[in-house]
Formats: C-alpha cells, structure tokens, sequence
C-alpha cells in the first residue's frame, strides 16, 4: 500500500493516504486526513505503523555502534550489591531480593521473632512478565496470612489483582477487572478495593471482598464521572479512609486530598461508612488519626494548605482546631502519623523538609535534606503504581528516603526523641562517582516578569555554554522532582549524555505543581499558553545565563508534556535543536472533545471545553494536530507510541506524524517515528528492551547535535 522509498542515497519516509474529512465548529473548519487509523482493524493501519517502525531503524542505521554502546553503559549502571531495608507487617519482616538471571525482584518474608525465609511472590514465575511485568499493589494481611498483589502484564494499566494463601502458597482469588488502590481491614480476611468500571480510566467503585466467605460486594459507588475513588488504611492502622477525589489525571498520589472522606473502623469491615468531610465544603481535605482526633490536611485557608484537628465522635468543620497554620510560603504537603509524633512534609520552593511535632505541639525535629531540588519519601516504597509507602507507626522511628539527579536512592531512620539520623542503605551503582556532576536550581525570568526554576545537573568543571536537554511536562498540577532511578530524571540513562557534555534539567513551568495550586491554575484553560511561554523563557534564559549553547537546546516531554514541548516547538522552532515528543497528547482539540477518550472530562478542566466557542479558539491556536501547515516548518522530531497506551492512545501521536508527512514536501525525514509493540505508557518495563528504548533516544539527539545546523530556506 506504500512503504519507504530510497531516493538518492537517503531513505524517504512512508505516507500513508489521506482520507479528508472535514469538521466545521463554531465557524471553523479544521481537516483531519487520516482519522482512519484510530481503526485498528483498518487494513492499512498495522502496515503504516510498521512502516514508521522500518523508517525508525533505516534513518538510525548508522547510529548502531553508538546505540550499543549506550546500552552497555545502561545496563552496566544498575544496581548490584544490597537491597532496601525490609518493611515490618504483623510477625513478619518483607523483603525483596534479586537472583542472578532474573528479570525481577522476588518478594521474601521471615518472621520478626526469628527463623528462615521464605518466598512470597516470585513475578519471574508468572506466565507473561517475561515480556512486562509492572506491580500494581502488594499488601500482606495484619497476621501474615493472606497477601494482595496485582499485576499488569500488558502495559495497559489493567491491574488483575490475586489474593495468595501463605498456608498454602496458592492464589485463592482472582479479579480481572481493573483494580486500583487496596486495604484490608484489621480481622484480616476482609479486603477492600478500588476498580474501574469499562474504559473511562476511572475508579469509581469500592469492593468489600471476604477472603473466607468468598463474597464481593460493591459497598461505595461515585456516579459524577468528573469524580473517582480511593481507599487507604490510618498510619494507625485503627480506621480506613474512603477519598472522593478529583478525577484522574494520569498520576495516582497517595497524598492527593478529596472533597468527601468516609470512614471505617478496621476491625469493623462489616459496619457501615460514615461521612466525616462533605463535599458541600467545596474543599479538599486529607484526613489521619492520631489518638483520639482525626487530623485534616485542608485547603480552606489557602492553596498551600493548614492542618487542623477534631474529635473523632464530631469531627465537624466547626469543632477543627488548628494544628499548622495556612503559610503562603510554605506548602504542606503530606501528613503522616507515630504514635508519638506528627510528621509534616513541606515545600519552601523547590526544597523538602520534614517537621516532627510531639503530643504538647513542641517542635522535635527537623529534617532539611542537603539537595537544592530532590525527591523525599516518607516511608519505604513498595514500588506499586498503587502501593503507599510504609513507615512504624509504634516507637520514634521515621524512615525515609532521599534521591535526585546525583543522589542514587538512599534510605535514612531518623530517631524523632533524639533527632538522630542513620543511614539504612544507599543503592550502589557500579562505577558511579557523583563527584563529576553538579546538581544545582537555576532562576529565569518569564515575560511577566515570574521567576521559574530549573533543576539543572551539569557536567562539573563545565566552563563554556554547551548543550542542554530539558525536559517538562506542566501540565494537571503534577509535581516532578529530581530522581535517580526513576522518571523523568532516569540518571542510569542520563549519565551517558552528561559524560558526553550534554547538561540535563527539568523545567518547572506553570501548569505543573511543583509550588503549589496557584502553580497549576496560573497556566490552564485560557492561560495554557503560559505554560509554553515559560519553557521558552527557560530555554532563553540558560543560554543569556551561560548555561546553554544558542544551538544546543533539547526539548522532551511525555503524555501531556508531549503536547507542551510540541505546541512549544511551533510557536518558536527556531530555538531548539531537536524535539523529543514521547507517547505526546498531539490532537488536544481531539482529545477534549471525543468523550470516549481517556480522561477526556480532566483534560476539559486542563485545557478548556471546546463547546465553548472562547475555549475552542484559544485551544485552535496552538493544537499541535490542526496547526500543522506547510509554511511552518519544525525542529528535527521524535515521536513514539505503544500500542497498547491506555492513557495516550496509539493513534493520537500516529495521526500527528502523518499529517506533519503530508504537509512536507519531502514527507519531514528529519521526523522519526516508533511504535512501541510491547509494553504501554510507560514503555518496557524492564531489561534489555527498556535500555535500547533508551539508548535509541539518546543516540538520536547526540547525532543531531553534533551535526552542524541547516540554514533556513
């Protein structure tokens, strides 16, 4: 039907045909050519994507000593001595450990008194993870007996969640559907669950499962589909908490505050909720337990959030008494409990820190990590895309765990009487000497005159502007911090561009969370556009500041920031030097208007509702899909996408590079395509294919960037 042509002695990249169809909205006619491939099925569909596949390896061809390279150097970096520190359950201590030759870590558990190990959950056994594998949960009951766990074996985020008999070592139950956040209750045999009912990413149900009885009931359903639901069990392990909270946006926090919470006894599964916050308040609320009060992390007195408390028998707003005052410099972002100690986490900026009150409110530590910009978690992960992080609630102990761009992963145990840190474990990556880079935050200023920050990590000695990657997403409120292992920062990548003089930093625009709600709201709707104004701004400022060489600047995002650094990329292509657009939201009009979609209702809070001819116009000015045109010519361009997205479906990036062909005379060679056939939003899950994924990105740009750039026609 067409393919890739050969011309001369390059290789031409495959068209595949136009089908015009033509929409008039508000006066305003747009052109989709080739809304045929959101059909799977279409006959032509399967051929065009594998023909981008074979223009992708064509194009790259003499990138193949170098993308080897890379891959060893990637695959040389992971982690080879210890493990995380385990997490204490009832009479059991869990742990994972990784065997020689095996793809994943296995879940390992003894007893607390003494005694040997044994397996609990070997994800190498599972028929499938061998391809992918991703952990939704992995929760043990209160006395060791039964364990939750879900997997995802697609890469579609359909978590199947199991229950596993440790008596017997078989799985007892399974549930199919799409499970989300998991509790059990406290007489440990009764579990709840969180699933989404058909394909709208949504969790609007709560399930009541009986281990032993082996009866499932729905005991909570939320109709308003802007809505989804969340369940958790008390630091205290006393009540569990059912959230109403804003629907999903592609994240999943722990700590997100709902508008309605309910509550439950944990050793009385069988009782009935009770509403403790109404969403009549118009306000988002996270509750806790701490002794005879319930806590509140609340917004009514401002977007950075006040904690209050208030008697668990009349928890009304009129009884909360205040604990921590709203400050408009501080953000209050987490709350979390000892049964001696109150432990806040706040943001000044971009900085983390702890702060331990005890029972009489008296201030017992403080814990300000020594990272400018880094990633602080309370507790130890469990590394579920719906697992809360654990942390003792009996004794002073806190752990915690610190990581950033030269920071791998490091586990800390604060004592809280004695204001005493030990260091637990620290991931060892082999050859890595964090001596060479330095990790800092650099100021720009916006057009209206707002300072954005950037967390940068450069090559240390570096003394002349060079080339910089810059990643940003800014858009749902999502805060992204600096990492070592995990996105957006991915430094056992990462390093390979740094050791080849290539600076690497992570843009903290309007629209993303990164200081607080006003962050966010100052560039949605009819201020999206700040968002691109602001990496802009960023992107010019690195180079006045000498951070950055005027040809040498790299712009990525994923999902939504794919549709950031696209839209960016179009209003000013002549200042980057390459695009990199992963899995991108690439026809946001599209997107927002097609209900069936994924998270079409957040994306309308995000971007606007195009029903509304004002939202409409202002979205048509900068819609990578419809904006593109043969007179705009663009930066060099990667895009991928994975068949399999359930967050970012396959055809939405599809649609925008054969459209961008179409409007090109030569059909853009300088635009590479990948269709991801194992694997979803995320990409590989593990090993070597997650590696080449990488090592394909990143010999991409250190080919572009070492060519010199053509003049413009």
């Amino acid at each position: 039907m067409f393919s890739s042509h050969v011309i001369g002695a390059g290789v031409q990249p495959p068209l595949p045909p136009a089908e015009r169809r033509t929409r008039v909205l508000h006066g305003d006619v747009t052109v989709d050519r080739y809304r045929w491939l959101r059909d799977r099925d279409h006959p032509g569909t399967r051929a065009y994507l594998e023909a981008e596949n074979t223009y992708a390896e064509q194009a790259t061809a003499h990138l193949t000593v170098l993308k080897s390279q890379l891959i060893a150097e990637i695959q040389g970096r992971q982690p080879s001595e210890g493990a995380p520190p385990a997490f204490n359950v009832g009479p059991f201590e869990y742990f994972q450990r990784l065997e020689r030759g095996h793809a994943h870590p296995a879940w390992w558990r003894r007893p607390t008194a003494g005694g040997s190990a044994e397996l609990v959950l070997d994800p190498n056994a599972i028929p499938g993870a061998e391809a992918y594998y991703s952990l939704g949960v992995f929760g043990p009951s209160d006395d060791g007996r039964y364990v939750a766990f879900s997997v995802d074996l697609i890469g579609n985020d359909g978590y199947e969640l199991r229950v596993r008999d440790m008596t017997t070592g078989r799985d007892v139950w399974r549930d199919t559907g799409r499970v989300g956040w998991v509790a059990w209750a406290g007489d440990n045999h009764t579990l709840f669950f969180t699933r989404e009912l058909g394909d709208r990413r949504r969790h609007d149900r709560v399930v009541r499962f009986d281990v032993e009885s082996g009866d499932a009931e729905v005991v909570f359903e939320e109709t308003n589909d802007a809505l989804e639901v969340r369940i958790r069990r008390s630091d205290s392990g006393a009540w569990l908490f059912l959230d109403v909270c804003p629907a999903p946006d592609g994240s999943s926090p722990v700590h997100r505050g709902g508008i309605e919470v309910w509550c439950l006894p944990a050793d009385e599964p069988g009782a009935g909720w009770r509403r403790i916050v109404t969403r009549q308040l118009g306000h988002q609320v996270f509750a806790e337990h701490w002794e005879e009060t319930f806590l509140f992390r609340v917004n009514d007195a401002g977007p950075y959030w006040r904690l209050v408390r208030a008697p668990m028998d009349d928890p009304a707003q009129s009884r909360w008494e205040e604990v921590v005052p709203h400050n408009q410099s501080v953000s209050i972002e987490e709350v979390h409990v000892l049964e001696g100690h109150l432990v806040v986490l706040e943001r000044v900026g971009l900085r983390p820190r702890l702060i331990s009150y005890d029972r009489s409110g008296r201030v017992t530590a403080t814990i300000v990590p020594d990272e400018p910009s880094c990633t602080l978690v309370v507790g130890l992960s469990l590394g579920g895309a719906y697992s809360v992080p654990r942390h003792a609630y009996r004794g002073s102990r806190l752990t915690y765990s610190v990581s950033s761009f030269v920071t791998p992963d490091t586990v800390f145990e604060h004592d809280l009487d004695e204001d005493r840190s030990v260091v637990l474990y620290k991931a060892h990556v082999p050859g890595y000497d964090p001596t060479k880079y330095l990790a800092t935050v650099v100021l720009v200023e916006a057009e209206d005159g707002v300072q954005i920050p950037i967390s940068l990590v450069v090559p240390r000695g570096r003394t002349s502007p060079g080339p910089v990657l810059l990643d940003v997403y800014g858009c749902h409120g999502i805060p992204r911090w600096p990492s070592f292992f995990k996105s957006p920062s991915f430094m056992t990548a990462r390093l390979s561009l740094l050791d080849r003089g290539v600076a690497f930093g992570l843009v903290h625009v309007r629209g993303g969370g990164e200081l607080g709600r006003p962050w966010w709201q100052a560039a949605i709707q009819d201020r999206k556009r700040i968002t691109h104004a602001d990496l802009i701004a960023a992107s010019e400022g690195l180079i006045e500041q000498g951070h950055a060489a005027r040809d040498g600047i790299v712009i990525s995002g994923r999902s939504a920031g794919g549709g950031t650094v696209l839209a960016t990329a179009a209003s000013r292509p002549d200042l980057f030097r390459a695009v990199l657009a992963e899995v991108p939201v690439a026809d946001i009009l599209d997107t927002v208007t097609d209900y069936p979609m994924p998270y079409a209702g957040s994306e309308a809070d995000e971007y606007g509702d195009p029903d509304i001819v004002r939202d409409y116009r202002y979205i048509r000015t900068y819609d990578p899909y419809y904006n593109l045109s043969p007179h705009r010519p663009l930066p060099p361009t990667y895009v991928d996408t994975a068949l399999d997205d359930s967050q970012v479906l396959y055809y939405q990036p599809a649609r925008y590079v054969a459209q961008r062909r179409w409007c090109a005379a030569d059909r853009d060679p300088a635009l590479v395509f990948r269709v991801m056939n194992i694997g979803g939003h995320f990409g590989a899950s593990h090993g070597l294919a997650r590696a080449e994924d990488q090592a394909f990105r990143m010999a991409w740009i250190l080919d572009l960037l070492s060519r010199s750039r053509p003049e413009p026609e």
